[in-house]
């Protein structure tokens, strides 16, 4: 019995060793701050996958948001705005995401709605389709890529001189999500698809469609259809670009030690956005021949809000 005692506190004591072992300090040897990813790591959102089946979905809708970076509870991936050896603000991870090869998608002309497709895909060498600025010099009209391409030994870089410009008119982000329900788990789950970067148009005295700085009632259908397409930049799809949203914890504004990376912040709904609507109500709004005042848009939006929240209510009915 003695033997077996004894036994048993070797082997705790391995197992509390070897636990130890698995833990990191906060501080390197050299007395700078850790920065090991499995600190940050939520292996429930970085690890597990979970499948969903076609049969046990019964109800989907897709959605759209807006994330407004001015909005003080999002400065978390704001800033930092300058180089930072250690944190990245979304766009710039987005633009290093670029140069890592993740694929980029053209925003769809004739709508909002993207299309995540091999054909729709920006080439390299045609980033400077989608990411220019246009400067004026005595008269002329240059155009200046963010991306340089060097076909020789195909290689990728951002041109700094013109990032700060071209990232300062990058202060929203569109969302496209689907909402559905798994009768399997008896849950809801929300799923973000695609994220695109949205210009604001320095010609415009008022950031683009907002929830309180919408174009007036005289506004017509056209006009809110114009503005919000063409200050699309392009779409990324959400899981080509986890790798790099894992990868990197976002900056602190106040608590050094809260390890959170861009992926558990999206996957936990951390941020604050506001819907803009979904794929019907779009269809409406966009139609050549059926004009919708803002009332109408308004109240078209707060009838989805309600009805997202009466199905969420309501799960055991189905």
């Amino acid at each position: 019995m003695k033997k077996s005692c004894i036994t048993a506190v070797a082997l705790l004591m391995v197992v509390l060793t070897q636990a130890q072992d698995k833990s990191f300090n906060f501080f390197e040897s050299n007395g700078s701050i850790t920065n090991n990813r499995e600190l940050s790591e939520d292996l429930s959102y970085l690890l597990a996958h979970l499948d969903h089946r076609a049969d046990d979905v019964v109800w989907a809708h897709v959605v759209y948001s807006i994330i407004d970076l001015r909005d003080t509870r999002n400065l978390q991936v704001a800033f930092p705005t300058d180089q930072d050896a250690r944190y990245k603000n979304l766009f710039r991870l987005m633009t290093n995401a670029v140069v890592a090869r993740t694929p980029v998608y053209y925003a769809n002309e004739s709508g909002i709605s993207p299309y995540f497709t091999a054909s729709n895909a920006v080439a390299t060498n045609k980033l400077s389709d989608v990411f220019f600025i246009e400067t004026n010099v005595a008269g002329a009209q240059y155009i200046d890529p963010l991306f340089t391409y060097n076909e020789t030994n195909d290689s990728l870089g951002v041109s700094n001189r013109i990032y700060d410009r071209f990232s300062r008119r990058i202060n929203k982000f569109l969302l496209q999500k689907v909402v559905y329900f798994d009768k399997h788990l008896s849950r809801f789950h929300t799923k973000i698809i695609g994220i695109a970067p949205i210009v604001s148009n320095p010609e415009l005295t008022q950031p683009v469609f907002t929830d309180d700085e919408l174009p007036g009632n005289g506004g017509s259908t056209q006009q809110l259809k114009g503005e919000l397409r063409e200050s699309i930049l392009c779409w990324f799809l959400y899981d080509e670009l986890k790798p790099q949203l894992s990868q990197q914890i976002i900056y602190q504004v106040s608590n050094t030690a809260q390890r959170t990376s861009f992926h558990e912040y999206f996957t936990k709904k951390m941020y604050s956005d506001y819907l803009i609507g979904d794929n019907n109500l779009y269809k409406r709004l966009y139609s050549s021949t059926e004009e919708i005042t803002l009332p109408v848009l308004k109240e078209s939006i707060r009838k989805l809000q309600d009805e997202l929240v009466e199905i969420e209510s309501g799960v055991w009915t189905f």
